[in-house]
């Protein structure tokens, strides 16, 4: 079924548009997501599992594991998607 056969012809143009800019706004964010680094620092570890510092923080207190060498801390993706997948209801 077409949406112009359920909704006027404005309404549907309508739709149509929020649609294309939720994907586009979709395409862009995994976009930013593939082109971080493997290993990531905290600031990009943010932008990755798409939450604020606070809240990462409280996901490594939580179990996320980062990785630690002379200082140096970072994070993987595998490590971000692994917590997220362990946390799933």
């Amino acid at each position: 079924m077409e949406l112009s056969e359920v909704a006027s012809p404005e309404f549907a143009k309508y739709i149509e548009g929020v649609m294309l800019k939720v994907a586009v706004h979709a395409f862009n964010q995994a976009s930013v997501r593939e082109s971080l680094p493997y290993w990531m620092k905290k600031k990009e570890a943010v932008q990755y599992a798409n939450v604020d510092i606070k809240t990462l923080n409280g996901f490594i207190a939580d179990g996320l594991k980062v990785s630690i060498k002379d200082g140096v801390q970072r994070i993987s993706k595998k490590a971000v998607d692994e917590y997220y997948k362990n946390h799933e209801v």
